[in-house]
């Protein structure tokens, strides 16, 4: 009887021991997920790293130029804003009503022998598409609901050198960090907003930040027409054009300064003082409950990630349990900690080395033949290395946690061949009873 418990006591914690195993691999790895990806240090951190704030005029003015000259139209016709029905009908007839949704929508390209498959529908009903340019149709005004004109004349490095002028590298970085500081103050529950102050900014357009960037978009336009030059001396708008702005001749240059420095300072006088970025939760909003964090998903977020910064707990219990029923003597104390540890930090160590290597295989293979052409490689470039850099550091931790763990599980394991256990004498038989 005595046998059949010890051997039911040792398999109870055989089984406890490899839960142990399993639950400490997910924990190292969750833990460090949440107490890193949930953490603004990390992102002001791969911001600095990167040098965002000094990067940012120029990256924002690839993007806005490429946006502005970016026709997707020219390159998958199915992309066109304005199709008519019968082309549509035809495109479907083409290429059947499912590989049509996912070209229109923009989630795959189409292949060449597709191309050629609706090149007759363009040939019959093309005529009438609308690209998708930004362009208005003749007979309509362009700057309906466009972008002005003027700014079309702008150059990559003139955005930049624009938003150099109104917000430094110094100021920018601050502006983000206090972003980032209310965004992660918010999901961890220390306020129930979070918005961003504009009166620097404000200062800045009301002042000589203001005027140089004027200056600087003055630069990029084309000289005046007489018309022109008359239009902004009054502050009169274009024919179906808004804001007339133009390079003004030298001797006009302060005067139409001034007209212009009285607009910005109409316009400055109306931006608020600061921008809400996350709007406080109401009560008695409606709840919606159709998404997979429930009715109320930061509530949802914080609880999962209580429970995550608890798991540690889980395993702690297991070993415990391994101790009450494994547990007799020190040498078997330090195999049955030991062995766990070992195989716990062996198995955690490989998804923390294989961190960075499995996301640069995905990013060439998935993501950049997802990415949007208007997205320019130096962008793409820096998005990969924004990742690389959070993925690394949390796979730093993953990987030191795991080798503590692997170290101090092989030394006990090891350690415990060295321990003698004392066997205790056998108590010497009885004599025999004289007269037997």
């Amino acid at each position: 009887m005595r046998k059949f418990l010890t051997f039911l006591s040792k398999t109870i914690a055989v089984f406890f021991a490899v839960l142990f195993v399993i639950t400490a691999v997910l924990v190292i790895l969750l833990f460090n997920l949440e107490r890193k990806m949930f953490s603004a240090t990390l992102y002001k951190s791969a911001l600095a790293d990167q040098q965002i704030y000094e990067r940012l005029p120029e990256i924002v003015g690839t993007l806005l130029t490429t946006s502005i000259s970016y026709n997707p139209c020219a390159e998958n016709p199915l992309l066109c804003e304005e199709i008519p029905d019968e082309l549509r009908a035809c495109y479907i007839q083409k290429l059947g009503q499912e590989r049509y949704v996912a070209l229109a929508s923009g989630q795959e390209k189409p292949t060449e022998a597709e191309m050629q498959a609706i090149q007759p529908c363009l040939d019959k009903y093309g005529s009438e598409t609308t690209p998708a340019t930004g362009e208005q149709p003749s007979g309509e005004s362009p700057n309906q609901g466009g972008m002005p004109p003027f700014m079309k004349n702008l150059k990559a490095s003139d955005w930049g050198a624009i938003l150099s002028i109104l917000v430094p590298p110094n100021e920018m970085k601050v502006m983000t960090e206090n972003i980032l500081d209310q965004v992660f103050a918010y999901l961890n529950g220390e306020t129930d907003s979070a918005s961003i102050s504009l009166v620097t900014l404000k200062e800045r357009l009301a002042g000589q930040a203001g005027k140089d960037a004027i200056l600087q978009l003055l630069a990029a336009q084309p000289p005046c027409t007489e018309e022109q030059l008359t239009k902004m001396f009054v502050g009169a708008p274009g024919e179906g054009e808004g804001m007339v702005m133009c390079a003004p001749p030298a001797e006009t240059l302060n005067l139409i300064m001034l007209q212009l420095q009285n607009q910005l300072t109409a316009l400055v006088a109306q931006i608020p003082d600061k921008a809400v970025i996350i709007e406080p939760s109401t009560p008695s909003s409606p709840a919606s409950d159709g998404g997979p964090l429930g009715s109320d998903p930061i509530a949802t977020l914080r609880t999962v990630r209580l429970a995550l910064r608890l798991s540690p707990l889980l395993p702690l219990g297991l070993l415990l349990l391994v101790t009450l029923f494994g547990v007799r003597t020190l040498k078997g104390w330090m195999r049955w900690w030991g062995i766990p540890f070992f195989f716990a930090g062996a198995i955690a160590l490989v998804p923390g080395a294989a961190a960075k290597p499995a996301l640069n295989w995905a990013w060439y293979n998935f993501v950049i033949s997802r990415i949007p052409p208007i997205i320019t490689t130096e962008i793409t470039d820096i998005g990969h290395n924004l990742a690389v850099y959070i993925v690394h550091s949390l796979s730093e931790q993953i990987i030191l946690q795991s080798l503590i763990l692997l170290v101090i599980g092989l030394a006990a394991w090891i350690g415990s061949y060295f321990i003698k256990v004392k066997v205790k004498p056998q108590a010497p038989a009885a004599p025999p009873a004289p007269g037997t």
